[in-house]
């Protein structure tokens, strides 16, 4: 019968457990915050795509602009639209760079490894941090 009040002691809610909470949640609330202005900073500024084959640099693709590009005497196709860039057309045999979708942020890659093909987007500023280790 002495459980239920010792169970009930246990699980009593403190000063400290309410302060630890809030703190949680606005530290949590700061860095998402904190996040997306960087992401929506980013949106804003000039954005160039490189497409390179091996060592050398086939294109540079201005992101604000919307075109499609042939590359490799037709094997391969990317389509910039709406500041985001794709691989629309690939005549490699998985189409695994076709399947990476649409990027949009500085730093991020598409590579097509049997065209020896790799599409970088860059821009002015830093990139997006995607994580942090000490």
């Amino acid at each position: 019968m002495n459980e239920p009040k010792e169970d009930a002691v246990f699980f009593r809610t403190s000063k400290f457990d309410l302060v630890f909470i809030g703190l949680i949640l606005f530290l949590s609330g700061f860095f998402i915050v904190w996040g997306l202005r960087s992401c929506l900073r980013q949106d804003a500024q000039t954005k160039l795509a490189l497409v390179y084959q091996g060592k050398v640099l086939l294109e540079q693709v201005d992101l604000n602009k919307d075109r499609t590009i042939d590359i490799l005497g037709g094997k391969m196709r990317v389509q910039a639209a709406k500041g985001r860039l794709r691989i629309e057309h690939s005549d490699c045999p998985r189409h695994l760079c076709m399947n990476m979708g649409w990027i949009q942020y500085s730093g991020q890659t598409i590579v097509c490894v049997p065209n020896q093909v790799l599409v970088e987007i860059k821009s002015k500023g830093d990139s997006v941090v995607d994580a942090v280790t000490f």
